[in-house]
């Protein structure tokens, strides 16, 4: 029997479907290709329902052999007009051939990909406390327009 206090529940609370513009090559930085790839809009469904705002960026180091690491910071209004503030740290994992064309906006099977990461929330009401008070953990799926993500709350 384990201790209680040690044991995780996980749920799924959140999926957000966030639409993206063609990215914007930095280049070789010598520890990747930097891109930023703008955030346009998306929605927001789950235990929150809202919009994405066309606010925000996926500041991306593109690796072909090493995992491509993500960072992204955006925006959503819930439909009740409350702002939230998001900032996901993640990882992608493929084969070369798959990172390419990942890249290259072409689709590529979900299964073929490791896309997880770590979004934390800021807010400004009482109401939805509990996004800035836990610990979230997603699983991504890259789209040649966007991303899908299901977030998962730890308890």
């Amino acid at each position: 029997m384990g201790n209680p206090h040690l044991d995780v529940d996980v749920q799924r609370v959140l999926e957000l479907d966030v639409e993206v513009d063609a990215p914007i090559d930095i280049g070789e930085t010598g520890d990747g290709e930097r891109r930023i790839v703008p955030i346009t809009g998306g929605t927001v469904s789950g235990r929150v329902e809202g919009e994405v705002l066309s606010a925000g960026a996926d500041y991306q180091l593109f690796r072909t052999r090493r995992p491509t690491e993500l960072v992204a910071k955006y925006a959503f209004e819930t439909e009740a007009g409350d702002r939230v503030y998001v900032e996901n740290r993640g990882i992608r994992v493929a084969s070369p051939e798959n990172k390419r064309r990942l890249r290259d906006g072409d689709e590529v099977d979900p299964e073929d990909v490791y896309f997880r990461s770590t979004p934390r929330f800021e807010v400004t009401t009482p109401e939805l406390s509990w996004l800035a008070e836990s610990v979230f953990v997603a699983s991504g799926v890259r789209q040649p327009r966007g991303v899908k993500l299901a977030v998962y709350r730890v308890g």
